[in-house]
């Protein structure tokens, strides 16, 4: 088998298939209770009279015989008033060897659609009967490994089924079903299902029995697919709640990131001043280390600071010491002389013009101003806690 063969697959005996083997699960009462079809009458020719089998099953079992009279109509109705079982169970009148025959041949695989007719075309060649002597059926078997299909042909000449089905009606049966001994539908069931029975002795149905049966039928079907389809519609709607709280989610949590890059970027903002501050000194810091470090005697008139470059002008007895008194300081560093120096007539001063860098002195070590305060104060050997010196 490659993996281009067409499976063929029967859903019609599939469902039988399926419907016996759920019916066997059943109690036998409920199950005689929810159907109209329980057992099987199989009536036989047997030289002028006729045999009935009893089938309670639709399984290979030993059955319930009665012999009927052909000659006394009452006979049959004696047996069925005995056995109510018989309005439950199914009339199949099935042919002996000498009333019917069977042949298996093989027809192309198109033939399938359209078995029934294409059989009757060519029945002369397959039987020494032509379509309108016999009643026949054609049941397909399967394929075969050369793509033909297998087909079994039962067929009778519809004399001899005449025959028989005049002298059932005589009795009073009417059969539902004909078959072949040597290929019956029943007893084993999983035989193939077909039916010699011609179209006008086939029994009429119960038109409301049938509409009953197509509802209920209809209402299963539906409420098997309601079975199937309701919690996939509901898995679905939950899913499109999800999906509609992830979309709303989805916008609150844009709006969040938003205001949380607008938050880092303040953050950043404000550490770049604060280390932009850090970094640079006070401008009141500046200015009073220049009055420390400057005398009395030397003033300024000017002062510009931008970009940690401070610049001062004014006037000292002694300009040029003033390079090292500033450098002195942790404030500034790169102290020089952006003129030359020049005399002031009318002070008699120096006026100079001095450029340096301004920043921040290191921080002070953590014991210099512990040693500082211990240095200025008086230690405790020294002095007691009156204040006076000790003995």
């Amino acid at each position: 088998m490659n993996l281009q063969t067409t499976i063929d697959f029967d859903l019609k005996r599939f469902f039988q298939w399926w419907g016996r083997e759920l019916a066997f699960l059943v109690p036998n009462r409920l199950r005689d209770l929810l159907t109209d079809r329980s057992g099987a009458i199989v009536i036989s020719a047997v030289d002028a009279d006729f045999q009935i089998n009893f089938y309670r099953e639709a399984e290979l079992q030993t059955p319930m015989t009665w012999q009927l009279d052909s000659a006394i109509a009452e006979s049959y109705h004696t047996v069925k008033a005995q056995n109510p079982e018989f309005d439950k169970a199914e009339c199949i009148l099935r042919l002996a060897e000498s009333q019917a025959l069977k042949k298996i041949v093989y027809l192309p695989a198109a033939a399938q659609e359209n078995l029934q007719q294409v059989v009757g075309f060519e029945l002369d060649r397959y039987t020494p009967f032509k379509a309108e002597q016999v009643y026949f059926a054609a049941i397909p078997l399967g394929k075969t490994e050369h793509g033909q299909i297998e087909v079994l042909l039962v067929f009778t000449p519809k004399t001899i089924l005449d025959e028989q089905l005049g002298k059932l009606q005589a009795l009073g049966i009417q059969p539902g079903r004909v078959d072949y001994c040597h290929a019956s539908t029943i007893c084993p069931a999983s035989a193939p299902s077909y039916n010699l029975l011609p179209e006008p002795y086939r029994p009429r149905g119960n038109a409301l029995a049938q509409a009953m049966h197509w509802l209920l039928t209809s209402i299963l079907l539906l409420l098997f697919l309601a079975v199937l389809i309701w919690p996939v519609w509901q898995e679905g709607q939950a899913v499109d709640a999800l999906k509609s709280q992830i979309k709303m989610l989805e916008k609150e949590t844009r709006v969040i990131e938003a205001q949380q890059h607008e938050i880092d970027a303040l953050r950043q903002q404000t550490q770049r001043l604060i280390d932009i501050k850090a970094q640079s000194p006070a401008l009141v810091a500046v200015l009073n280390e220049l009055s420390i470090l400057l005398k009395d005697d030397s003033w300024l008139t000017h002062f510009q600071f931008a970009d940690k470059r401070l610049q001062i002008q004014g006037q000292s007895p002694s300009a040029s010491s003033l390079i090292g008194l500033l450098e002195s300081s942790g404030f500034f560093s790169n102290v020089s002389f952006v003129s030359p120096l020049t005399q002031d007539k009318s002070t008699g001063r120096e006026r100079f013009q001095i450029s340096m860098d301004v920043s921040p002195p290191p921080p002070a070590e953590p014991g210099s101003n512990a040693e500082e305060t211990t240095t200025s104060d008086p230690t405790p050997s020294e002095t007691d806690v009156s204040g006076e010196p000790s003995q």
